[in-house]
């Protein structure tokens, strides 16, 4: 039987929904975003004395910090093991993510949007040794007049993988012919040549009758899996563990070696070697920019993306750089798998 309501319409009873927005203020309203800027020192310095040292702090008001943050991320953060201090997992994970929410919110505070003349920002950059040999002064000189007041950091290491990303690498320079997570874009193409230092002789001729100056890789070498499949031998005569040291030691010899065109035409400038177009067929050496995942700034990206353009410009030919506002370059290279 329904109840009488005296010619009044019944009386609805809305639950109000608890927004994202309420959400998020209830529970930042407890927390001292202060204590932000310490964790990312201690992130950064996995020290306590080195992150107090970073922000201005003493070495007790640090440890002091870092009792706060460890009640309120429920973790360690910093532990002890075997004499020095490390990271607790969930303060890994907390790098990337927390270095992009310091940056928006530095970013609440200035008048206008991304300035590359006023940013302060530090800008770190990941490849290995190959390719800041041929971008890496080209970068240094944009920047400092483009840039005078961010600082770059050029992290080089032939170990590139994806956890170098939460350690506040803004972009990592990637080989093709490496896997990653993350969306990719394709920066330059590379390719694979034969160098020597002596003439006379065809890139297959030298391949098969000089000896070999070869770099010892964890990963195959994919000249020398095309050379075994064309059942060419070849003598290994030096073994080194910089792939750079290969073109010196092969200037004025009578030995061979593989390498990036890119890094060869640099080179043979200045050191007396032959190169030739490696003679059969071998996967592609082209090189990818991968952002870091939890970087927002649009228009960080999309100037700094110029300045590796215009830097690789200065060394490539244009054909090789796929340049932004060109056509094969408008569709991530995030599904493309290494050959």
């Amino acid at each position: 039987m329904q109840e009488k309501n005296n010619g009044r319409m019944p009386e609805a009873k809305v639950a109000l929904p608890v927004t994202e927005t309420t959400s998020i203020s209830s529970s930042l309203a407890s927390v001292d975003l202060n204590l932000l800027v310490s964790l990312e020192a201690i992130l950064l310095e996995e020290s306590v004395t080195g992150a107090a040292d970073r922000v201005g702090l003493s070495q007790p008001a640090m440890s002091h910090t870092l009792r706060r943050l460890r009640r309120l991320f429920g973790d360690e953060l910093l532990v002890r093991q075997s004499g020095h201090s490390t990271l607790t997992p969930r303060a890994q994970q907390l790098r990337g993510p927390l270095r992009d929410v310091l940056r928006r919110t530095e970013g609440l505070f200035k008048p206008s949007g991304f300035d590359p003349i006023s940013d302060t920002r530090e800008v770190t950059i990941a490849m290995n040794p190959g390719i800041a040999t041929v971008l890496g002064a080209s970068l240094v000189r944009i920047m400092s007049r483009e840039a005078p007041e961010m600082t770059l950091r050029a992290a080089t290491t032939m170990d590139l993988k994806d956890s170098l990303l939460t350690l506040g690498v803004d972009a990592l320079l990637l080989s093709e012919a490496y896997s990653t997570e993350y969306e990719r874009q394709r920066l330059y193409d590379d390719e694979w040549v034969v160098i020597a230092g002596q003439t006379g002789l065809a890139a297959s001729e030298w391949l098969a009758e000089r000896h070999h100056v070869l770099y010892e890789s964890q990963r195959p070498q994919p000249p020398y899996e095309a050379l075994r499949q064309e059942g060419i031998k070849w003598n290994a005569h030096t073994r080194v563990t910089d792939s750079l040291m290969i073109p010196h030691l092969v200037a004025g010899t009578d030995c061979v070696g593989v390498h990036r065109r890119s890094i060869m035409t640099a080179m043979v400038q200045n050191l007396p070697l032959w190169m030739e177009s490696f003679p059969f067929d071998v996967p592609g050496l082209s090189i990818d920019v991968v952002w870091n995942p939890w970087s927002h700034d649009t228009e960080f990206r999309r100037w700094f993306r110029s300045i590796l353009e215009r830097a690789a410009a200065e060394h490539l030919p244009p054909s090789s750089i796929h340049f932004m506002n060109a056509e094969h370059d408008k569709h991530s290279l995030a599904d493309r798998r290494p050959l």
